[in-house]
Protein backbone atom coordinates (compact mmCIF):
# COMPACT_ATOMS: atom_id res chain seq x y z
CA UNK A 1 0.00 0.00 0.00
CA UNK A 2 1.61 2.95 -0.91
CA UNK A 3 1.60 6.37 0.75
CA UNK A 4 -1.04 7.71 -1.48
CA UNK A 5 -3.53 4.73 -1.50
CA UNK A 6 -2.85 5.57 2.95
CA UNK A 7 -4.14 9.09 2.44
CA UNK A 8 -6.97 8.24 -0.05
CA UNK A 9 -8.60 7.09 3.50
CA UNK A 10 -8.69 10.97 4.35
CA UNK A 11 -11.08 11.57 1.63
CA UNK A 12 -13.75 8.74 2.66
CA UNK A 13 -16.85 9.50 4.87
CA UNK A 14 -15.90 9.10 8.55
CA UNK A 15 -18.63 6.42 9.33
CA UNK A 16 -17.44 4.71 6.16
CA UNK A 17 -13.30 4.06 6.73
CA UNK A 18 -13.33 1.15 8.83
CA UNK A 19 -15.40 -0.92 6.27
CA UNK A 20 -13.34 0.82 3.25
CA UNK A 21 -10.61 -0.48 4.76
CA UNK A 22 -11.89 -4.26 5.26
CA UNK A 23 -12.44 -4.16 1.68
CA UNK A 24 -9.33 -2.86 -0.13
CA UNK A 25 -6.24 -4.90 2.57
CA UNK A 26 -4.12 -6.36 -0.29
CA UNK A 27 -4.67 -10.09 -0.72
CA UNK A 28 -0.35 -10.09 -0.52
CA UNK A 29 0.16 -8.29 2.89
CA UNK A 30 -0.28 -9.97 6.24
CA UNK A 31 -2.94 -8.62 8.81
CA UNK A 32 -0.68 -7.54 10.97
CA UNK A 33 1.70 -5.27 8.86
CA UNK A 34 -0.96 -4.13 7.06
CA UNK A 35 -2.63 -2.60 10.53
CA UNK A 36 0.79 -1.75 11.60
CA UNK A 37 1.34 0.34 8.34
CA UNK A 38 -1.71 2.14 8.35
CA UNK A 39 -1.10 3.13 12.31
CA UNK A 40 2.25 4.16 12.02
CA UNK A 41 1.22 6.07 8.63
CA UNK A 42 -1.30 7.69 10.77
CA UNK A 43 0.55 8.34 14.10
CA UNK A 44 3.41 9.81 12.18
CA UNK A 45 1.49 12.40 10.57
CA UNK A 46 0.14 13.78 14.07
CA UNK A 47 3.77 13.43 15.11
CA UNK A 48 4.39 16.15 12.71
CA UNK A 49 2.17 18.59 12.92
CA UNK A 50 2.79 18.24 16.56
CA UNK A 51 6.57 19.48 15.56
CA UNK A 52 5.37 21.95 13.64
CA UNK A 53 6.31 20.40 10.22
CA UNK A 54 4.20 21.81 7.29
CA UNK A 55 2.45 19.12 5.63
CA UNK A 56 1.51 19.60 1.37
CA UNK A 57 -0.84 17.23 1.51
CA UNK A 58 -3.91 16.22 3.87
CA UNK A 59 -2.91 14.68 7.03
CA UNK A 60 -4.34 12.26 9.86
CA UNK A 61 -5.44 13.80 13.45
CA UNK A 62 -5.67 12.12 16.60
CA UNK A 63 -8.91 10.66 16.15
CA UNK A 64 -8.15 8.97 13.02
CA UNK A 65 -5.06 7.63 14.49
CA UNK A 66 -7.19 6.10 17.78
CA UNK A 67 -9.71 4.76 15.24
CA UNK A 68 -7.30 2.74 13.25
CA UNK A 69 -5.72 1.34 16.63
CA UNK A 70 -9.76 0.45 17.74
CA UNK A 71 -10.27 -1.15 14.65
CA UNK A 72 -6.71 -3.11 14.20
CA UNK A 73 -7.20 -4.75 17.93
CA UNK A 74 -10.68 -5.39 16.80
CA UNK A 75 -9.47 -7.35 13.78
CA UNK A 76 -6.56 -9.44 16.32
CA UNK A 77 -3.53 -6.65 15.82
CA UNK A 78 -1.65 -7.31 19.24
CA UNK A 79 -2.01 -5.05 21.90
CA UNK A 80 1.63 -5.15 23.29
CA UNK A 81 2.62 -3.67 19.59
CA UNK A 82 -0.44 -0.39 19.96
CA UNK A 83 0.33 0.43 23.60
CA UNK A 84 3.23 3.01 23.36
CA UNK A 85 1.19 4.05 20.25
CA UNK A 86 -1.78 4.92 22.12
CA UNK A 87 0.28 6.25 24.63
CA UNK A 88 1.82 8.61 22.83
CA UNK A 89 -1.38 9.92 21.67
CA UNK A 90 -3.18 10.02 24.77
CA UNK A 91 -0.68 12.64 26.24
CA UNK A 92 -0.15 14.19 22.80
CA UNK A 93 -3.56 15.03 22.80
CA UNK A 94 -2.89 16.42 26.43
CA UNK A 95 -0.70 18.29 25.68
CA UNK A 96 -2.24 20.39 23.25
CA UNK A 97 -5.06 21.01 25.35
CA UNK A 98 -7.74 18.16 25.29
CA UNK A 99 -8.78 16.90 28.78
CA UNK A 100 -9.05 13.26 29.82
CA UNK A 101 -12.33 13.16 29.20
CA UNK A 102 -12.35 14.49 26.27
CA UNK A 103 -10.37 11.75 24.79
CA UNK A 104 -11.15 8.75 22.58
CA UNK A 105 -12.38 6.09 24.73
CA UNK A 106 -9.29 4.22 23.57
CA UNK A 107 -6.98 7.12 24.80
CA UNK A 108 -8.40 7.18 27.75
CA UNK A 109 -5.10 5.92 30.43
CA UNK A 110 -7.27 3.75 32.71
CA UNK A 111 -8.77 2.24 30.02
CA UNK A 112 -4.98 1.37 28.17
CA UNK A 113 -3.84 0.38 31.31
CA UNK A 114 -7.12 -2.24 32.50
CA UNK A 115 -6.77 -3.65 28.50
CA UNK A 116 -2.70 -4.52 29.13
CA UNK A 117 -3.46 -5.97 32.69
CA UNK A 118 -6.25 -7.42 31.45
CA UNK A 119 -4.56 -8.96 28.86
CA UNK A 120 -2.06 -10.66 30.65
CA UNK A 121 -2.58 -14.58 31.09
CA UNK A 122 -0.26 -14.78 34.32
CA UNK A 123 -0.40 -13.13 37.42
CA UNK A 124 2.78 -10.91 38.14
CA UNK A 125 4.33 -13.54 40.84
CA UNK A 126 3.65 -16.19 38.02
CA UNK A 127 5.41 -14.45 35.30
CA UNK A 128 8.42 -14.01 37.66
CA UNK A 129 8.84 -17.20 38.20
CA UNK A 130 7.99 -18.60 34.58
CA UNK A 131 10.83 -16.11 33.86
CA UNK A 132 13.26 -17.65 36.00
CA UNK A 133 12.15 -21.00 34.51
CA UNK A 134 13.34 -20.37 31.19
CA UNK A 135 16.07 -18.71 32.12
CA UNK A 136 17.41 -21.71 34.28
CA UNK A 137 17.32 -23.96 31.24
CA UNK A 138 20.68 -24.49 29.58
CA UNK A 139 20.97 -24.77 26.26
CA UNK A 140 22.90 -27.16 24.55
CA UNK A 141 23.74 -28.68 21.48
CA UNK A 142 20.53 -30.12 20.60
CA UNK A 143 19.35 -26.32 20.52
CA UNK A 144 21.59 -25.97 17.62
CA UNK A 145 20.77 -27.25 13.45
CA UNK A 146 23.00 -29.39 12.32
CA UNK A 147 24.16 -29.17 8.52
CA UNK A 148 21.66 -30.76 6.53
CA UNK A 149 18.57 -30.05 8.93
CA UNK A 150 15.30 -28.89 7.47
CA UNK A 151 15.32 -25.42 9.84
CA UNK A 152 12.37 -24.53 8.74
CA UNK A 153 10.70 -27.96 10.19
CA UNK A 154 13.14 -27.15 13.38
CA UNK A 155 11.49 -23.41 13.70
CA UNK A 156 8.26 -24.80 13.00
CA UNK A 157 8.43 -27.48 16.02
CA UNK A 158 9.91 -24.72 18.50
CA UNK A 159 6.96 -22.71 17.84
CA UNK A 160 4.82 -25.43 19.38
CA UNK A 161 6.27 -25.98 22.85
CA UNK A 162 4.97 -24.18 25.99
CA UNK A 163 8.85 -22.37 26.11
CA UNK A 164 8.27 -20.48 22.92
CA UNK A 165 4.92 -19.65 23.53
CA UNK A 166 5.84 -18.32 27.44
CA UNK A 167 8.74 -16.44 26.22
CA UNK A 168 6.77 -14.87 23.76
CA UNK A 169 3.89 -13.61 26.10
CA UNK A 170 6.52 -12.34 28.67
CA UNK A 171 8.21 -10.74 25.62
CA UNK A 172 5.09 -9.00 25.12
CA UNK A 173 4.07 -7.93 28.41
CA UNK A 174 6.94 -6.72 29.16
CA UNK A 175 6.46 -4.40 25.78
CA UNK A 176 2.79 -3.42 26.48
CA UNK A 177 4.16 -2.36 30.16
CA UNK A 178 7.16 -0.61 29.25
CA UNK A 179 5.00 1.18 26.37
CA UNK A 180 2.22 2.37 29.46
CA UNK A 181 5.45 3.66 31.58
CA UNK A 182 4.69 7.23 30.32
CA UNK A 183 1.21 7.72 31.40
CA UNK A 184 1.12 5.57 34.61
CA UNK A 185 1.06 9.44 36.49
CA UNK A 186 -2.36 10.06 34.68
CA UNK A 187 -4.14 6.93 35.77
CA UNK A 188 -7.36 8.26 37.74
CA UNK A 189 -7.82 5.07 39.61
CA UNK A 190 -5.52 4.56 42.36
CA UNK A 191 -5.81 1.23 42.89
CA UNK A 192 -5.28 0.35 38.82
CA UNK A 193 -2.51 2.65 39.13
CA UNK A 194 -0.81 1.35 42.24
CA UNK A 195 -1.09 -2.41 40.43
CA UNK A 196 0.36 -0.83 37.20
CA UNK A 197 3.58 0.32 38.99
CA UNK A 198 3.95 -3.09 40.94
CA UNK A 199 3.90 -4.97 37.34
CA UNK A 200 6.64 -2.15 36.22
CA UNK A 201 8.74 -2.53 38.99
CA UNK A 202 9.21 -6.42 37.88
CA UNK A 203 9.67 -5.93 34.35
CA UNK A 204 13.94 -6.77 34.67
CA UNK A 205 12.67 -10.04 36.01
CA UNK A 206 10.62 -10.93 32.66
CA UNK A 207 13.23 -11.44 31.03
CA UNK A 208 13.14 -15.05 30.18
CA UNK A 209 16.92 -15.69 28.79
CA UNK A 210 20.07 -15.58 30.93
CA UNK A 211 22.99 -13.72 28.66
CA UNK A 212 26.32 -15.24 28.47
CA UNK A 213 28.43 -12.76 30.84
CA UNK A 214 31.84 -15.02 30.66
CA UNK A 215 33.54 -13.94 28.01
CA UNK A 216 35.59 -15.59 25.67
CA UNK A 217 37.01 -19.23 26.50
Amino acid sequence: MTDFEFHRLLEIDPPLRRQWLLDHRPPNVSTFHWWLYLIESAVQDVRWQRMGWPLRRPAADVELAASLIEWALEQGFPLAHAVEDLAWLSLSALEAGDEIADLPEVLRPDGIAQRVLGGFTMSRQEAVDRAARLRSIPVTEDDFARPGEDIGAMLRALAETDEYRDTHRLIDMQRALTGLAPIVGLIGDTGLAAEVRAWLGVVPDLDSYAPDLSGPP
